[in-house]
């Protein structure tokens, strides 16, 4: 029995949950997934967006500009690093500039700070290389880039840290009012709170529908991303995107974009189909295919075109997707719902959904809190002390790291730099790594130019010794993923 149960372990989820531990309340959060962080709040394009292209008076509006106005303060007090590098829409002919216009009254509705529209010689000056046929642009100082996961898991270990409880691999099959309380019927057993928040993602209808008759359907849209080498990263300061538009094969997309990242390799994409299953992030060739067409056929317009005449295809080191829940409302679904008593609803949260996601914990919070009276938390440590990374770490930091814990002197990682030391403190993390995946996402082995085919077999040697178990029970990413199915011999014996 909880006052709060959170389902979804995502952005939206953990700021929620963040945020209600400024409370006296018990929370739990019921996550189906492997670990937090496991949908759409992992594939996206990392970018939190300014606002600009939000429709005016819609939630996402909202919440949009509301979330990118709390990052700068979130992010110092988790030490999560983000950077406010700005956003260029760029444009190529005149009806492209005329829908740049129409952004920039479209910004300026929503509240958007520092907006502006920028001819030619304006747009040099912020990225002096476009290619020749780049007429002018719009220009967002208040858009930024943050490293989707990190953020996540930072938000979890908040949480944790002020007595939230996670509860991983529990999925709610049923939800039902039970005299005062919510029932909630789960694979590891039944779960009671006085009040419930559906941060479900693709899932969230499903369980409105079951306790509200006013119901919404979500149509999963997978967006597919292709990763380039840290080698361009000089060249791609700002994120760069051309106008909105629909590509070949691409369905429902803001347009294509450019984008660095937190971590030094570049993101392209985002292509958006509509598909029917919910949970299936796998990319595919002809998603990927439009990505590249797209930009080889466009790369002449990029700053960084200028350095890199033609695409490189060779620098291509990683691709993936993630499966978006936009509601058939085309709005976030945001609320208590109607005819469903302490039932809350966060649902249809697709993109500016890593943006919006931690106002929207922070409005349904303040909310829920009024509403059912709860009494804040003194105690509530907004804080979170992050350890630095071996890579960014001086000569002499790395001395005494090594001094303290000789495992800092063996780097598992070559590409990104990481040490034994770093994996298994991951692994024993307050919401600690299970998998590879797992232990990627908090330390980036694996996620460098080899793309762990030199790291992968040592992060499961150490998963398997750290965690005491067999290396065929660790898997790539929960589930069924394992990696070794078989051993052919034991240790130091030659088979039969």
């Amino acid at each position: 029995m909880f006052d709060i149960v959170i389902i979804g372990a995502g952005v939206t989820g953990l700021s929620l949950a963040r945020e209600l531990a400024r409370y006296k309340v018990s929370v739990l959060i019921l996550e189906k997934g492997y670990d937090v962080c496991v949908g759409a709040s992992k594939g996206n394009s990392a970018t939190i967006h300014s606002g600009h292209d939000a429709v005016p008076g819609t939630l996402k509006a909202r919440y949009n500009v509301i979330g990118n106005a709390l990052f700068p303060k979130l992010c110092s007090e988790l030490s999560v690093p983000f950077k406010q590098n700005g956003t260029i829409v760029f444009g190529t002919s005149r009806e492209e500039m005329a829908e740049i216009h129409r952004l920039k009254q479209q910004a300026d509705i929503n509240g958007v700070p520092g907006v502006e529209v920028l001819d030619r010689d304006g747009l040099l000056k912020k990225e002096p290389w476009f290619g020749e046929k780049v007429r002018g642009g719009l220009w967002a100082p208040t858009g930024g880039i943050v490293c989707p996961y990190t953020l996540t898991i930072a938000l979890a270990e908040n949480a944790i840290q002020n007595n939230v409880q996670i509860n991983l691999n529990t999925e709610v099959s049923d939800v039902k009012r039970n005299g005062k309380v919510w029932s909630l019927v789960t694979n590891l057993g039944n779960f009671e709170g006085r009040v419930i928040f559906n941060c479900a993602g693709t899932h969230a209808d499903i369980l409105n529908n079951m306790v509200s008759h006013k119901q919404f359907s979500i149509i999963p849209r997978k967006g597919e991303h292709i990763l380039l080498d840290k080698r361009i990263a000089p060249y791609v300061r700002t994120t760069v995107c051309q106008t909105p538009m629909l590509i070949p094969g691409g369905g429902h997309t803001k347009g294509m974009g450019i984008m660095p990242s937190m971590d030094g390799t570049i993101i392209l994409g985002c292509n958006a189909t509509e598909v029917h299953d919910r949970d299936n992030s796998d990319t595919t060739k002809e998603g990927l295919d439009s990505i590249l067409d797209y930009f080889e056929l466009n790369w002449e317009h990029l700053p960084v075109s200028k350095a890199i005449p033609r695409f490189p295809r060779e620098a291509v080191i990683g691709a993936f997707g993630g499966v978006r829940a936009h509601a058939d409302t085309d709005d976030f679904i945001i609320g208590e719902a109607p005819d469903a008593e302490g039932f809350f609803n966060a649902a249809g949260i697709e993109s500016p959904g890593l943006t919006a996601g931690p106002a929207i914990g922070e409005v349904l919070a303040k909310e829920a809190a009024e509403k059912y009276g709860f009494a804040p938390n003194p105690d509530f440590v907004p804080f979170r002390t992050a350890r630095k990374f071996f890579r960014d770490m001086t000569t002499e930091e790395r001395v005494i790291a090594i001094n303290h814990d000789k495992n800092y002197g063996k780097v598992v990682c070559r590409c990104e730099q990481v040490t034994k030391a770093e994996i298994a403190s991951a692994i024993n993390a307050p919401i600690g790594a299970r998998n590879l995946n797992a232990v990627k996402m908090r330390t980036r082995a694996g996620m460098g130019r080899c793309q762990g085919g030199f790291c992968g077999p040592e992060v499961l040697k150490i998963l398997s010794e750290t965690l005491n178990c067999s290396p065929q029970e660790i898997t790539q990413a929960g589930g069924a993923s394992r990696i070794l199915v078989s051993q052919i011999a034991a240790d130091n014996q030659a088979p039969a």
